[in-house]
């Protein structure tokens, strides 16, 4: 017999994919190759796991001796037994664990089992269902909502004043925004720079915030014009056009790696050269789901698109003595096309 186990709380997405249960304790969750499920939780959670979790069959550590075991031993050692005793009892004889797994749990499993690394719910959550697609849906419309009401409202003057405004409104309508980007000046040409001081003549801003509900992420970047700057305009119509070269040419069955290359080609074409660490460099895109980084990657790999992935597209240039830009939206792959989940202006001038 072979099973799969998870040994984790909600905050991984793995886990919450399979069993639906918001918990800050880890718990075992384990699928065996009959389809047999088990989700094993503290004692004082199983009432909640039986009403809000979509396993059906559940246990708790106490129910399967963790009690007997502490007395001997430590907490770590306890569960591990509790384990191996489940392990046993369905005569297992090989484990799989994804490869975030902890180190000491595997190491001690492989002395009476033996180990695979693999990650078969990590696949599955490549195609998004109607649901999480809905459930994806609802974040971008909200994020949509937040940057409306940002332009309409815009006096700002420094990074930290956006971000912290994006961030509470969002909060406001039940999403958890972290380290939304909001740069400006030269600063702004390292993609991930959160951004800092006086805004300058644009701002890339990023925001990507999860629901508190369902847990789903959405994505969404557009660079504002707040001061003509023809250097960065040009670079954002170079941009522009790349990226929409990409959504015409994303659909069903495409190579995720043809539309980078494509991108990348783009950009040369227009001037704008790769090199020592500027230009072009980053991904063309990602999946976003239970996590805001997933599978696929639109990169230098080879990985076919198919219908139903959740991804976003987002060509940036990025160069040091001038300041990055970047235009996002999280699209539904179909099977002749996508679905913008996002669609709003993209050329956003504030002079």
């Amino acid at each position: 017999m072979r099973c799969f186990i998870l040994y984790a709380s909600s905050k991984d997405a793995n886990f919450y994919y399979m069993t639906r249960f918001k918990t800050t304790d880890p718990c075992i969750y384990l699928l065996c190759e009959d389809k047999t499920e088990l989700l094993i939780v503290p004692k004082m959670e199983l009432r909640r796991a039986e009403r809000e979790s979509k396993v059906k069959e559940l246990a708790s550590f106490e129910d399967l001796g963790y009690k007997e075991f502490i007395k001997k031993l430590d907490p770590k050692e306890a569960v591990l037994q509790v384990l191996i005793r489940i392990l046993n009892e369905c005569k297992v004889k090989e484990v799989v664990v994804p490869e975030n797994f902890p180190a000491y749990y595997a190491f001690k499993l492989s002395e009476n089992f033996k180990i695979v690394f693999d990650n078969p719910v990590k696949k599955r959550r490549v195609i998004k269902s109607i649901s999480e697609i809905n459930e994806i849906e609802k974040v971008a419309r909200k994020i949509l909502e937040t940057f409306d009401w940002l332009l309409k409202n815009f006096k700002f003057n420094r990074c930290e004043e956006v971000r912290r405004t994006v961030e509470m409104k969002l909060y406001e309508m039940g999403c958890l925004a972290e380290g939304t980007i909001a740069s400006s000046g030269k600063i702004s040409s390292d993609p991930h720079e959160i951004g800092r001081g006086k805004i300058e003549d644009h701002l890339v801003l990023d925001i990507f915030p999860k629901s508190l509900e369902s847990l789903y992420y959405a994505d969404f970047t557009r660079t504002i014009f707040l001061n003509k700057n023809l250097e960065l305009e040009e670079m954002f119509d170079a941009v522009l056009d790349a990226q929409s070269e990409a959504l015409s040419m994303i659909k069903d069955g495409v190579n995720a790696r043809d539309v980078h290359e494509m991108v990348k080609c783009k950009l040369e074409e227009r001037g704008f050269k790769t090199d020592k660490g500027e230009g072009f460099i980053h991904s063309t895109g990602h999946g976003v789901g239970l996590e805001i980084h997933e599978e696929p990657r639109i990169s230098e790999q080879n990985y076919t698109l198919r219908s139903g992935m959740v991804v976003t597209v987002e060509p940036g240039l990025y160069y040091r003595e001038v300041g990055g830009v970047r235009v996002e939206d999280l699209i539904v792959i179909t099977k002749d096309g996508c679905k913008i989940l996002t669609d709003y202006e993209k050329k956003i001038k504030l002079f």
